[in-house]
């Protein structure tokens, strides 16, 4: 997934509050090759309003962030199942190029 990502220029992260090591043991066990980075303290989640209430992990969510810092999509999802497919994201991604490309 990372490589049509990258041909296109976008880069692609993950974050959790898993720690590195739990995060590097997903990372083999997906095969995953981008940044799985650590929200200590949920600040990420709390700032994109995904931080699950009463509990120290996010809800699943998806976002697609153009250059400039503007938020093109979010997708925040019930489960860890409920979020879009690499063809949907690749979509997406092609629709914010061309709205990024606008401005």
């Amino acid at each position: 997934m990372n490589d049509r990502f990258r041909r296109l220029g976008v880069g692609v992260a993950a974050i959790s509050v898993d720690s590195e090591e739990e995060s590097r043991e997903l990372a083999a066990k997906l095969d995953v090759h981008y940044p799985l980075l650590r929200d200590d303290g949920l600040k990420t989640a709390l700032a994109y309003g995904v931080a699950m209430q009463g509990q120290d992990i996010a809800v699943p969510s998806t976002f697609v962030i153009l250059p400039e810092g503007r938020i093109f999509f979010r997708q925040i999802g019930e489960s860890m199942a409920d979020r879009p497919s690499t063809a949907e994201l690749l979509d997406i991604v092609d629709r914010a190029l061309v709205e990024s490309r606008r401005h």
